[in-house]
């Protein structure tokens, strides 16, 4: 049976090919870290690495999903907010290469169970700030799902959603780890000691170089601790108080993961986003 670390390496050859010359410019010096992965894990065909590479989609899988998909269409400068998740969707069919985007839904109108959790709480919450409803958030699915459709709100389909976000609202779906194989409730070793490592590199420069820009706007939405962590130990805010931009033109948002007890009954993240956003001087996103 292979290591996972050198099939991660393998996956990952010639990997800046998939990226516009824009963020090949702000990933120059990194890359990732197959030494960084347990060198027990092993990897198994039957359990591929996805989402796959821009040109080798896997059958199941979205059509445009891959890797890099957070990237598209958006271009360093324009990125307002960072959307920090953990992993992709575990389940081939899920997983895009955008934090919390469901690869396998194309309206909003099914039953609740076909729809991830983090997700549901994270739609109501975006409705709630959109509209300044906050009784969206008291809504059952099967009402919200009608309350959605109606015109006074008019929630894009979940595609449409997340490309409007990305390509005209300037927000980066990023994940910790970009890819994922085997999954495991609160982290399988594969996860933890193998895919987040092994892309923290690639993604704390990401973040750190968001943080610095000498022009715009940002503000990090951490949804959790390992997001959080994430922020802390990839010196995303020491690289920008050194910078001179933490907290004048790069902010963090830090709340508890959307399925953990009473996420929906605390604060708005997007309402969040956007307080900190204005208090940069910025516009503020239209969720």
């Amino acid at each position: 049976m292979a290591l996972l670390r050198d099939a991660l390496n393998d996956f990952t050859i010639n990997w800046r090919n998939d990226l516009t010359p824009a963020w090949r410019s702000v990933l120059a010096g990194a890359s990732p870290n197959p030494t960084a992965v347990g060198n027990a894990l092993t990897y198994d065909d039957l359990q591929p690495i996805y989402p796959s590479r821009r040109d080798k989609p896997l059958p199941g899988a979205r059509a445009d999903a891959h890797v890099f998909r957070a990237f598209d269409g958006l271009t360093p400068a324009k990125v307002r907010c960072v959307l920090i998740g953990q992993d992709p969707y575990p389940a081939l069919s899920r997983a895009t290469g955008r934090s919390f985007e469901q690869g396998d839904i194309d309206a909003w109108g099914l039953p609740a169970a076909s729809v991830a959790n983090s997700l549901r709480v994270l739609l109501r919450m975006m409705v709630a700030a959109r509209t300044n409803d906050p009784a969206v958030l008291k809504m059952s699915w099967t009402t919200f799902v009608r309350h959605i459709a109606t015109p006074a709100v008019a929630l894009e389909s979940p595609r449409a959603l997340f490309d409007k976000l990305q390509q005209t609202q300037g927000v980066l779906f990023l994940n910790a780890g970009l890819t994922i194989t085997r999954y495991q409730s609160g982290g399988a070793p594969e996860q933890t000691r193998g895919h987040i490592p092994f892309w923290r590199p690639v993604v704390g420069q990401v973040l750190r170089s968001m943080a610095t820009r000498t022009s715009g706007q940002v503000v990090f939405l951490c949804l959790g601790q390992l997001a959080q962590k994430l922020l802390a130990n990839e010196g995303v805010k020491l690289a920008a108080t050194q910078a001179g931009t933490w907290e004048t033109r790069a902010g963090e948002v830090a709340l508890p993961h959307p399925v953990a007890p009473g996420f929906i009954n605390g604060p708005n993240p997007f309402a969040a986003v956007n307080a900190k956003l204005v208090a940069f001087g910025a516009a503020p996103i239209a969720w």
